[in-house]
C-alpha cells in the first residue's frame, strides 16, 4: 500500500475488499454506477472486485487496474447454480469483507454462497428496480443491510418484503458523475462526429429518449406528439432499429404512421454528457414507475429541460429539481402539449448540488464500515 492510499483510509475502520456482483457490464446505469464506485474505492485505498458475465465496459475496469472476474451470474437457469461454489471460492481466496449484489440472479447466488460460511463477509443488496412481487424478488430484501435508491424504492421494500428485512432499508440516492456539469458544451470532436453522420443535426430541434429501448420505455406515448410536430423536429433514440423484437416493432409502427423521417436511431452512445448537451429536450415516458430517474437527473444536471410522467423515482427527482416538467401519468395529450410547449420556450433549469456521486459513494462506504464485523 502506498502512503497516499494509507492516508485515504484513515477515516475508515480498515482497508476493505469489496466484491460487487451484477449480471453484465454492458451499457446501463447500474453498470456505470458499479464501475464509477469501483474506481472510487480504489482511489480511497480499498480493494474492489467486480464479478459479472462480462461486457464491453470490462475494459474500463482493466484500464484502472481493477480486478474483474467473469462468471455466469446473469441468467435465471439451473446451469447458473454452478456459480454458487465459484462465488464462495472467490470470496475465500480474496478474503472478501463485503459482498454487494445489485440484481436478483447475482443476489440469489451470493445469498446461497454465503450460507454456512464461518466469519463470512457481510451481504449488502441494492434495490435498483421495482421488480415484480414474488419470492424470487424477495432476495433483494434479504441482505444484512439493504440499500434503496429512493424513497419510492424504500416504500416498495417495506410494503412487499417487510418480513425479509433484517433492518430498515437505507435510502442512498444514486448519484451522477461530475462530467454531467451544468452548462456543459459538447466537444468539437463530438460535434464533428455527429454532423458527419447526420448533416442536418444542428438544424434540428432534438428531443432525446435516453437509455435502453424496451417495452416499458413507452415510445408509443410519443407518437401523438410526433405526428403533430414540426418538420424540423427529431426524436433521438439511443438504440438500433434491429437490436430487439421491440425495436423492430417500434420501427414498423413508425413506418406505418409515416414517421420514419422524424426519428433518429443513434445506436449505443458512450458519451452521454455530450449527447445531453447537444439536444433541446429530454423525455421520460415509462409505462411503469422506475425506482429512480437517472437519465432525468443527468439531463437536468447538464441544464437541459425534461418532460416526464409523474410517477415513481422520476417523480421524486423531478419534484426536487424541475416540477414544471411533470405530466400526469399516461396522459398522452398532456405529454404532447408540454413537449411542444417546451420546444418553443421551456422554463430555465437551475443548477443544483443534489445527487452527487461522491455523496452516494461516501454513504455506501459508511454503511459497509458500519456493517462489517456485525454479521
Amino acid at each position: 500500500m502506498t502512503q497516499s492510499e494509507d492516508t485515504k483510509i484513515q477515516s475508515h475502520k480498515r482497508r476493505l475488499t469489496i466484491m460487487q456482483v451484477l449480471p453484465r457490464l454492458h451499457v446501463g446505469g447500474v453498470e456505470r454506477g458499479t464501475i464509477e464506485f469501483s474506481i472510487y474505492l480504489k482511489q480511497q485505498g480499498h480493494i474492489p472486485i467486480v464479478v459479472s458475465n462480462g461486457g464491453s465496459m470490462v475494459e474500463i475496469l482493466e484500464h484502472h487496474g481493477i480486478k474483474h472476474i467473469r462468471l455466469n451470474v446473469e441468467k435465471k437457469s439451473l446451469a447458473t447454480l454452478s456459480s454458487i461454489s465459484k462465488i464462495k471460492q472467490i470470496m475465500l481466496e480474496n478474503a472478501v469483507d463485503v459482498v454487494h449484489a445489485r440484481s436478483r440472479v447475482p443476489a440469489w447466488l451470493c445469498y446461497l454462497a454465503l450460507k454456512n460460511v464461518s466469519n463470512r463477509p457481510c451481504f449488502i443488496t441494492t434495490l435498483h428496480g421495482l421488480h415484480s412481487i414474488s419470492k424470487y424478488s424477495s432476495v433483494m430484501a434479504r441482505g444484512d443491510r439493504v440499500i434503496a435508491v429512493s424513497e419510492v424504492a424504500k416504500d416498495y421494500l417495506k410494503q412487499h418484503f417487510k418480513t425479509y428485512l433484517k433492518q430498515q432499508p437505507v435510502v442512498i440516492y444514486r448519484g451522477i458523475d461530475p462530467q454531467f456539469q451544468y452548462g456543459r458544451q459538447a466537444s468539437k470532436q463530438w460535434q464533428q462526429n455527429i454532423t458527419s453522420q447526420y448533416k442536418c443535426f444542428n438544424q434540428w430541434k432534438k428531443v432525446l429518449l435516453p437509455g435502453r429501448l424496451s417495452p416499458v420505455k413507452g415510445v408509443e406515448n410519443l407518437l401523438q406528439w410526433l405526428k403533430c410536430s414540426q418538420s424540423n423536429v427529431r426524436l433521438l433514440l439511443t438504440a438500433n432499429p434491429n437490436e430487439s423484437k421491440y425495436s423492430q416493432k417500434i420501427n414498423k409502427t413508425l413506418v406505418e404512421n409515416g414517421l420514419v423521417e422524424k426519428v433518429v436511431w443513434l445506436g449505443v452512445v458512450r458519451n452521454m454528457p455530450d449527447l445531453y448537451a447537444s439536444v433541446d429536450l429530454v423525455v421520460s415516458t415509462n409505462k411503469k414507475p422506475e425506482s429512480f430517474g437517472r437519465t432525468v437527473l443527468e439531463a437536468l444536471s447538464v441544464g437541459k429541460p425534461v418532460v416526464a410522467y409523474d410517477h415513481g423515482g422520476v417523480s421524486e427527482v423531478m419534484n426536487q429539481l424541475y416540477p414544471q416538467g411533470l405530466v400526469p401519468n399516461n396522459h398522452v395529450t398532456d405529454l404532447s402539449d408540454k413537449i411542444s410547449q417546451f420546444l418553443q420556450q421551456a422554463p430555465i433549469v437551475k443548477p443544483h448540488n443534489s445527487f452527487k456521486n461522491e455523496t452516494m459513494f461516501d454513504q455506501t462506504l459508511a454503511l459497509y464500515d458500519e456493517t462489517v464485523g456485525q454479521v
